[in-house]
């Protein structure tokens, strides 16, 4: 199984005397005993941690974990861990959003993680890939660890690929494939409408995807310039135009779900986290086929979403405890049981290939795209300063222009640019 996981680079420059972490933690002092307190969003996550930490406090005699009551949305659980922070009544453990990570990393309440990760003996053996692990990354610093993925994912109506003169099993890879296939879906008529580009997921997420499938980026590494205006911006809004080519009409978020699981859409950008979903929807009615997203360069990623674990206490004896549960709740047997209770797609690679785990599951068809994803992760980058929200908007609005308006590329990329300049700190 080692053979299966890529190995995690060497971790250099130990930053110990900054991470407020003794690199020499051992898992007798995590085992000392004491409480912890974990927070999460979401409610539909509360059966599964709460039976993790029914089986952590098992193995971990004297150790009881807290789990405050979830709140529904990231947006929420982050206002309320940023109030709690101005309270001094800060959780241990927080699942909070990929990101979310740097919200919490700028205002020096995560704690790094890379002292911890270097004192493992045998770090590669939890399962964790590096590209997920590289994810949670903030500079050179790690501040969380991967629990969940969700990645940008292609959904195809089969019935209307054959209707168009299609081959499901030989499906289109690439952009332009995808759009002429997209556009000849379109020609049917009965208001079909071709594909969808659902420039409405969260934190423009799939605008961050097209960017970064270039080998882009949203801001320099230092956060200090647009990265964006460049021809990676160029090429993401000419593909994004000629989506709304194929028919696209303005609609929101549930409206184009609706439409896609009607069988009213071909082609529809989204998280692969819907395909059951989509799948116990279209049952009976269409078939659905799933394609990873495309990477347009050698050094493309795409943006990883769901939740992560960021340790959050300063305290020496609760960090002990904290990492012992962070990586307890990462292994591949608790991992195969998020994904069973949950239906959310697991981070640890031997879960997913394991005959005894998942590997049966995740050789479904439908299921390669989100396994395949996960190798080619990198962060969900937030712009830095007190504009993030609004600039998230800013985009938006300029993308559904592109889209919907057909605003011609070069004048939006140049609109955009600016407008989200004049919101950077």
């Amino acid at each position: 199984m080692k053979s299966s996981i890529a190995a995690l680079a060497v971790i250099s420059g130990l930053l110990a005397a900054g991470l407020g972490l003794a690199a020499t933690m051992s898992a007798t002092a995590a085992r000392a005993g004491g409480a912890l307190t974990v927070s999460f969003s979401n409610p539909a996550y509360k059966a599964f941690l709460e039976e993790a930490g029914r089986r952590f406090e098992s193995d971990h005699p004297g150790v009881s974990v807290a789990y405050m009551a979830p709140v529904a949305t990231h947006g929420e659980h982050l206002a309320r861990t940023l109030r709690l922070a101005v309270t001094g009544e800060l959780q241990d453990v927080s699942f909070q959003s990929y990101d979310q990570i740097a919200i919490l990393a700028r205002r020096g309440l995560g704690v790094p993680l890379n002292g911890l990760i270097a004192a493992e003996k045998d770090w590669n053996a939890v399962g964790l890939t590096p590209a997920s692990v590289d994810a949670c990354k903030v500079g050179d610093r790690i501040y969380a660890l991967p629990f969940e993925s969700a990645t940008p994912t292609l959904f195809f109506n089969l019935d209307l690929v054959r209707r168009a003169g299609g081959d499901p099993d030989h499906l289109p890879t690439d952009w332009d494939g995808i759009l002429a296939l997209a556009g000849k879906i379109h020609a049917l008529g009965d208001k079909i409408t071709g594909g969808f580009f659902d420039y409405n997921a969260s934190g423009n997420w799939t605008f961050q995807a097209m960017i970064t499938s270039q080998g882009g980026r949203l801001m320099s590494e230092d956060d200090g310039k647009i990265a964006f205006d460049g021809p990676e911006g160029r090429r993401a809004l000419d593909i994004i135009r000629r989506f709304g080519q194929t028919g696209m009409v303005d609609m929101s978020q549930d409206q184009a779900f609706q439409a896609f699981a009607a069988g009213q859409i071909g082609v529809i950008t989204q998280a692969n986290t819907y395909l059951s979903s989509f799948e116990e929807k279209a049952r009976g009615h269409f078939e659905i086929r799933t394609m990873r997203w495309p990477l347009l360069s050698d050094r493309g990623r795409i943006p990883i979403g769901g939740r992560s674990m960021m340790m959050l206490t300063t305290d020496p004896k609760k960090q002990a405890i904290a990492w012992d549960y962070m990586k307890f709740v990462a292994s591949a047997p608790m991992q195969t049981l998020l994904a069973k209770m949950t239906s959310t797609t697991p981070v640890n690679m031997i879960a997913i290939r394991g005959p005894d785990y998942l590997g049966a599951f995740y050789a479904q068809p439908n299921q390669r795209a989100a396994v395949e994803a996960l190798q080619s992760v990198t962060g969900w980058y937030t712009f830095p300063g007190g504009n993030a929200a609004r600039i998230v908007e800013t985009l938006r609005t300029h993308l559904r222009n592109v889209a919907i308006e057909q605003t011609d590329v070069d004048k939006a990329l140049a609109a955009m640019t600016s407008d989200v300049k004049a919101l950077l700190p």
